[in-house]
């Protein structure tokens, strides 16, 4: 700053003056030590007025997983009613007239009908996992090109029957283009969990 180098130009003059002088030494000491005041106060200033300078970056924002509302709502039930996953064993449910829902496109596939067996003779079947494998077979050769694990609600009386939908989705993302088939769809379709209440206290089927 230019009134801080006039200060200290003034500090060296007075210093001088006062090994030339030594009537007047006394004088210009004081004056010297008004000087440095003078400097000293000039800078703390000037440093307040300085627009604050961010020291460190800060850090980099964490990337957001998505919010898994199934696993969500799988960790619930479990909490809720622990025993509900053992009541019914996942051999005594089973897929049947299995088989791909008429799609707009043709070759397309987006969703999977099946009817739900529930052998048990005791449960009533609330919640069902499964593993679906989706198949194109092109002269006898069966190439997997889809796969997909879910849990889907269902309420199906012991020893009875009910037909359900299975959507194809990747991951998280609901609204995905259809699969396509260039030769024959092949669908595997197997039970991979279960959940279950007493048959008096389950929810009755829509």
């Amino acid at each position: 700053m230019k009134i801080e180098a006039m200060l200290w130009m003034v500090v060296l003059i007075l210093v001088a003056l006062a090994f030339l002088f030594p009537k007047t030494r006394s004088f210009s000491l004081s004056a010297i030590g008004v000087a440095i005041v003078a400097i000293v106060a000039i800078v703390i200033i000037a440093k307040r007025a300085e627009p604050l300078v961010m020291g460190a970056k800060s850090p980099p924002a964490v990337e957001q997983k998505p919010v898994d509302f199934e696993r969500f709502h799988i960790d619930n039930m479990d909490k809720a009613d622990p025993e509900a996953k053992s009541r019914i064993r996942v051999e005594e449910i089973r897929f049947g007239q299995i088989r791909v829902a008429a799609e707009a496109e043709r070759g397309s596939i987006g969703t999977i009908v099946a009817r739900l067996y529930n052998d048990s003779a005791t449960y009533t079947l609330t919640d069902y996992g499964y593993y679906l494998v989706v198949q194109d077979c092109i002269r006898a050769v069966c190439t997997t090109v889809f796969e997909q694990n879910g849990l889907s609600a269902a309420s199906v009386p012991p020893n009875q029957a009910r037909d359900v939908k299975i959507a194809i989705r990747n991951g998280s993302a609901r609204d995905v283009p259809p699969i396509k088939i260039l030769g024959t769809a092949n669908i595997l379709l197997t039970p991979a969990a279960t959940r279950a209440q007493p048959a008096s206290s389950a929810n009755p089927a829509d």
